[in-house]
């Protein structure tokens, strides 16, 4: 478990994609001071992403912490901005924008002589039904292949539970592979906070796919629709899923995967599925043309 400092100085690469899920005023100080911290010690443009707070507000929360927020924005190292006044502005949320947004900040940073770029964002946005709110799972598996791996950034994504249902925390702090308590710790798994969600999906670390854990029903099909939409835009000519937590897909379930296989095939790039659970085995016999683009590793 590497300490944040290492974290905040690392130029790209999964481990820069970070969450934290917090509940009050002092677990959400411990948690940016430290970030915030280590980020401007190691010389990057800091962006800090409020969800309703003013920028002067958060500033001095940030200040009341001892991160040095003021002197900071003087000197134009750190800049807060509230979500609706930058990458929300135009709506509805499309992570294909965000993507591209943070190719020209990571960009703009390097500019203007800092080593990279750090970025906090709060996430209630999500709870409120803003448009483009339903990609949001979509988004944070994407982010991995698609930006950590290819630009100097490291962010952290904040979720309140106060604002943020428990179960909508459980599934999206689950689509990263590293999480950061309050207490300055980076972990490998979400800390244990309450029950895991039915279905969560998240970012493989060798290979470009991700890893599905739980059951596809109709009770999850929302949250396999986000993930396989995720996996379908990730880069490469092999995509990779990993099944190995799976304990059931469904009918439906299992003819969205082909269907995805299928398009992948025409497109000239492979799905591949790994340690398929028995109900999906069982429903590929049964229709085998249905499913003929599934590929399943050895």
């Amino acid at each position: 478990m590497p300490s944040l400092g290492f974290a905040a100085a690392r130029p790209a690469g999964g481990a820069g994609h970070l969450c934290c899920a917090y509940a009050g005023e002092d677990e959400w100080a411990r948690s940016v001071t430290g970030f915030v911290r280590g980020a401007l010690a190691a010389g990057r443009q800091v962006l800090y992403f409020s969800d309703v707070a003013a920028p002067e507000a958060v500033l001095r929360r940030l200040d009341r912490c001892g991160a040095g927020a003021s002197a900071a924005a003087d000197a134009g190292r750190l800049v807060v901005q509230q979500a609706e006044e930058s990458y929300l502005r135009s709506l509805p949320f499309d992570p294909d924008r965000m993507v591209e947004v943070w190719g020209r900040a990571c960009a703009a940073a390097l500019d203007a002589g800092r080593t990279g770029l750090a970025a906090l964002g709060e996430m209630s946005w999500y709870a409120r039904g803003t448009p483009g709110a339903e990609r949001l799972l979509e988004y944070e598996l994407r982010l991995n292949a698609e930006v950590f791996a290819r630009l100097p950034l490291t962010a952290l994504c904040l979720y309140d539970r106060g604002a943020v249902p428990g179960d909508a925390v459980a599934l999206l702090t689950g689509a990263h592979v590293r999480h950061l308590t309050p207490g300055g710790r980076i972990l490998d798994a979400p800390p244990a906070a309450g029950p895991a969600p039915p279905l969560a999906a998240t970012p493989l670390e060798d290979r470009v796919g991700l890893r599905l854990r739980g059951g596809a029903d109709a009770d999850t099909r929302t949250v396999l629709e986000g993930a396989l939409a995720a996996l379908v835009r990730l880069p490469g000519p092999v995509l990779h899923l990993d099944l190995s937590g799976a304990d059931f897909l469904d009918t439906a379930a299992v003819a969205a995967l082909a269907a995805a296989a299928r398009a992948e095939h025409d497109r000239g790039r492979r799905l591949v599925v790994h340690h398929p659970p028995r109900s999906l085995r069982r429903v590929a016999g049964m229709f085998p043309d249905e499913c003929g683009a599934l590929e399943t590793a050895p």
